[in-house]
């Protein structure tokens, strides 16, 4: 395999972002960023490790047609960010990374692609494990299994836990469970108007959880085919144009589309009574948390209720089964009944007390293997 161009690469970026790639990394404390580039197989990656303290970087893959490049390197390091907290919140033994594969799928697609990425990601001799994200297969990280172990979340028929996505959707049903305890004085989602944005490998997988739990659930995607699977299993499912979405009535709207969906223009529009997502970053950057508290809205961020993925991912790598995937998922229960009865007595907005939460714990697990 032919070697990185990372020189090359890193003058191309810099003439052509707005920001610098040092202002992105400052932006969240981010510790690497890695270009990487195989001509001869269309490979372009980039590889954002936001920290290893904790443990192994799970680095979510995600495989998309930038035509943007800034945005390839902010969302490698955001992505990176945002799995660095899912762990750091639950106390488990993972570090946040990302891979961000650059390219048309239907194009770069290729067994030998992914077997050039798995060479790579031995060289990182198990500081890194390469973990599904959007635009990536199943069939994609097996390819990568035949040159590299570092890989987490493959399925059952492949010595994994599984669908990384089914933990995710179960996780969060936990999550929306004690966010309505405390909001809506029930521990049930039956009955309950809850609207999903979104419904990709996430968000039908959520929509089916909720379908269990008995909940009246409104839909919207942009992607027809998507709306008319889970219309093929549902029938009285009601459906909505993507833009009549926020003002739906509802107990719970919860996105699970692309990041940063939920717009000034449209928080405004909101009729929920929680709001929350699959995305780890649902807002964006001109929503102020403070105003839809203000509103009566309880605003749980994606990250303190979506990492349902992360547990399995930790018992994964510690060579633990599903029997304690299962009970473990339960610590996103306790996590958000506390972070939200902890708002309620401070008047922080629960994001910002997630944050502190998380950063503090890495600092001590710092400390303590300073000692070492």
């Amino acid at each position: 395999m032919a070697s990185s161009h990372a020189d090359s690469l890193y003058t191309q970026y810099k003439k052509s972002i707005k920001m610098g790639i040092f202002e992105h990394m400052k932006k969240n404390n981010s510790r690497e960023l890695l270009f990487i580039e195989e001509q001869n197989l269309n490979l372009k990656a980039i590889i954002a490790v936001d920290s290893i303290i904790l443990g192994p970087a799970n680095a979510s893959a995600k495989l998309y047609d930038y035509k943007d490049e800034e945005r390839a390197i902010s969302e490698a390091l955001d992505i990176a960010y945002y799995n660095s907290l899912r762990a750091s919140l639950l106390r488990k033994s993972l570090g946040g990374g990302s891979i961000i594969l650059c390219g048309e799928p239907k194009k770069v697609k290729s067994e030998m692609y992914f077997r050039a990425l798995g060479v790579f990601l031995n060289r990182w001799n198990g500081k890194i494990y390469m973990t599904k994200g959007k635009g990536v297969s199943y069939k994609d990280l097996n390819y990568v299994n035949k040159e590299s172990k570092y890989i987490l979340g493959l399925e059952e028929s492949h010595n994994g836990l599984g669908r990384i996505y089914k933990s995710r959707a179960k996780g969060m049903i936990i999550g929306l469970k004690a966010a309505c305890k405390i909001k809506l004085q029930t521990n049930s989602l039956r009955n309950l108007k809850v609207v999903v944005q979104g419904v990709g490998d996430l968000g039908s997988e959520l929509v089916t959880e909720l379908i269990n739990e008995g909940a009246n659930i409104t839909i919207t995607d942009k992607v027809y085919d998507r709306i008319k699977v889970i219309q093929d299993k549902v029938n009285d499912i009601k459906i909505v144009r993507p833009d009549d979405i926020y003002k739906q009535k509802c107990d719970i709207f919860c996105s699970c589309a692309t990041e940063k969906i939920v717009k000034k223009c449209n928080a405004e529009e909101l009729n929920c009574k929680i709001l929350t997502g699959g995305t780890n970053a649902m807002l964006a950057d001109d929503v102020d948390t403070e105003m839809l508290k203000n509103r009566g809205i309880l605003y749980i961020p994606s990250y303190v209720i979506n990492s349902g993925d992360v547990i399995q991912l930790s018992n994964e790598i510690e060579n633990f089964g599903k029997d304690k995937l299962e009970k473990e998922l339960f610590e996103i229960y306790d996590n958000t009944i506390d972070l939200i009865n902890l708002s309620n007595q401070t008047g922080e907005t629960i994001d910002k007390l997630a944050t502190k939460r998380a950063e503090e714990y890495v600092k001590k697990v710092s400390a303590i293997k300073m000692l070492r």
